[in-house]
């Protein structure tokens, strides 16, 4: 675990160096991101589904999608109370970091390296109500309108799309028809990227700010709550349930995500203190690289 979170770090900084020398710039950010997530991340996803059913996996979905759907419960109940003596557009961040995390760029490859393709595959299907909640309840914070033809947008998601791909893909797999072996080895070799790309995209959107811009108090009880409280909320509350270790240890990791680079750019569009919404996704981004390894090493000792 040691060995991969030093991983994680060197590849920070690899594209915390590139945003620096300007080899990583936003323009060339954006369209390394678009490759991640029209492409790489849906290759990742579509393999992850290339396995054989067993009652394991049926049940492990099932319990990952139903935590899921719980922890968004929570969430909302979270949001009434814990940012209301917060200014409004700082709230506004705040409770949208809530409902929606990085769980694409960070979430899904630690999964993965941690549990193999049933992480992954969990860890996918973890993402579809904060999807969901993404466009239903987090655009509108921003907007103050309800988002129109909300149902198209999350469906033809790359990676939501891939989820339904790699399930009717799944199906022929479990009678001995898998995908062409040459067109799955391109698929790995793409989806081996998936790590290495988003670690090096983080970094380069952190080159971009001062570490004196780091810090705020709001943004470091937001990290907190973010990265360590609720993450240990949720484990506490899990262990009432009878969850596989995997399914558990999956639902866990993905409440422990930072702050998403959308609430940025939302801030942004919308001019609701896009610089807050910066320090909130840089300080919780940096936070976790300290919680991440310490909740990990939970899941593996408890």
């Amino acid at each position: 675990m040691i060995e991969l979170q030093i991983q994680l770090f060197i590849l920070l900084a690899v594209g915390y160096a590139a945003g620096k020398k300007k080899i990583l710039d936003a323009n060339a950010r954006d369209k390394v991101t678009s490759l991640i997530i029209k492409i790489i991340l849906p290759c990742s996803i579509i393999l992850s589904f290339q396995m054989e059913l067993s009652f394991n996996t049926i049940r492990g979905t099932i319990e990952v999608l139903i935590a899921a759907l719980l922890i968004q419960v929570f969430y909302l109940l979270l949001n009434t109370f814990l940012w209301r003596k917060l200014p409004k557009d700082e709230a506004i961040s705040c409770k949208y970091g809530t409902m929606v995390t990085n769980a694409s760029f960070i979430g899904l490859p630690i999964a993965s390296a941690l549990y193999g393709n049933t992480g992954l595959l969990y860890a996918s299907i973890f993402v579809l109500p904060q999807r969901i909640m993404m466009w239903a309840y987090g655009l509108p914070l921003y907007t103050g309108k309800t988002e129109k033809n909300l149902a198209r947008r999350i469906l033809l998601h790359p990676c939501i799309a891939s989820i339904f791909i790699g399930i009717v893909l799944m199906i022929p797999y479990n009678f001995g028809y898998p995908i062409p072996s040459a067109l799955a080895a391109a698929m790995h070799s793409l989806s081996g990227c998936t790590t290495a790309l988003c670690m090096i995209v983080i970094g380069g959107i952190m080159s971009e700010m001062k570490i004196s811009e780091f810090f705020n108090l709001h943004a470091l009880y937001y990290s907190i709550w973010r990265l360590l409280l609720i993450p240990l909320l949720v484990l506490a509350v899990s262990y009432l349930f009878s969850m596989t270790e995997v399914s558990r240890g999956v639902s866990i990791l993905l409440t422990a995500i930072p702050a998403p680079t959308t609430v940025v750019i939302l801030a942004q569009q919308y001019d609701r203190k896009p610089a807050f919404a910066s320090q909130l996704m840089f300080l919780s981004t940096l936070g976790s690289m300290i919680t991440m390894p310490f909740i990990i090493w939970i899941l593996q000792t408890f």
